[in-house]
């Protein structure tokens, strides 16, 4: 796919994500240090432990359906970009102490209920260690280095259990590096013109995409699959990266932020692709802020995704029966 393309699949991404309800009751960019951009919808003092709870034990619980069908769930939360760059944030702006314990807090509740969640801090300092940036200047996403050092982390999560099914060698192909100059997400969708010439363009650095080989009848199956919002499409490399370490096909379902990690997770497990595969493990990602806000949350997610935890639920299960 022609860069250009896909930065438009970025940008309608960004601008669904960013113009739900909760974001519009916000200042949509927050302008910090040497022209970084945060974004505004993400409270950098609220949090909600209590809700963070409920959403931690609806995670366990679909974590139980899920083993009852022999699929092992491991959830991946993105970190808050300004947990990177809080020196670069404006001036007056600063984490509570709330919002700065809530990732260790995610993990410690989600490993104590039996989830298997990594700490992708870990794939972050590496990507830091070699003095390179964990997200993009002027956008809402991480860069390549951060994403492949997680999909890095991911897959020895998944194959230090052993084997996975399949052939080996049907992993993904990684392209070379490229440049590709433009907008950042924040800086296209939510400033004015004269904002975004102050602004300006940066380098996102990102892998050549490669056309899967032709002539093929079928397509290998994916012992893994991978569930999220636009962090994990194919533009920023996880999925292929994931796919290359693990050395099997990985199956993608990724819709924007509004429609919310819950909706995601059902469509995926009532599409063909899952009721038709013999998917081993599932990688469920979240960005931190969103373990706050369960299925129900109003304001949160697009209206076609609400529901009450035990309809959200109930539908997991339902789903899981036809597999």
């Amino acid at each position: 796919m022609r860069p250009n393309v896909i930065r438009l699949i970025v940008a309608i991404a960004a601008a669904l994500f960013a113009f739900a309800p909760s974001a519009m009751a916000h200042d949509a960019v927050l302008e910090g240090k040497s022209n970084w951009l945060f974004a505004g919808w993400e409270s950098l003092t609220a949090a909600k432990p209590e809700a963070e709870r409920a959403s931690i034990k609806l995670i366990s619980d679909a974590g139980r359906l899920l083993a009852q069908k022999n699929i092992k769930l491991v959830v991946a939360i993105i970190p808050l970009k300004p947990r990177y760059y809080e020196s670069l944030l404006p001036d007056g702006s600063a984490m509570s102490d709330v919002v700065r314990g809530r990732y260790d807090r995610e993990l410690i509740e989600l490993r104590a209920a039996g989830v298997n969640t990594p700490d992708l801090r870990d794939a972050f300092r590496t990507v830091l260690a070699d003095k390179k940036e964990v997200f993009y200047r002027t956008d809402f996403h991480w860069t390549t280095f951060a994403a492949e050092a997680t999909a890095d982390l991911i897959a020895d999560v998944i194959t230090a259990q052993g084997p996975l099914p399949g052939r080996t060698g049907s992993g993904a192909k990684l392209g070379e590096w490229m440049s590709d100059r433009h907008l950042g997400d924040l800086a296209a969708n939510f400033l004015p013109p004269e904002r975004k010439r102050a602004i300006g363009p940066e380098t996102y650095v990102i892998r050549a995409a490669i056309k899967p080989a032709a002539g093929l009848l079928d397509a290998d199956p994916s012992p893994v699959a991978l569930v999220g919002n636009s962090f994990v499409q194919p533009y920023f490399g996880f999925p292929q990266r994931l796919s290359n370490r693990v050395d099997r096909p990985v199956a993608l379902k990724w819709n924007p932020g509004d429609l919310g990690p819950w909706a995601t997770l059902l469509q995926y497990l009532q599409s063909s692709e899952f009721t038709s595969a013999s998917v081993s493990y599932l990688v469920w990602q979240f960005n931190e802020a969103q373990i706050q806000n369960g299925p129900d949350a109003v304001g949160e997610w697009a209206a076609p995704s609400i529901s009450s935890p035990a309809a959200w639920l109930a539908e997991l299960g339902e789903a899981l029966k036809n597999r």
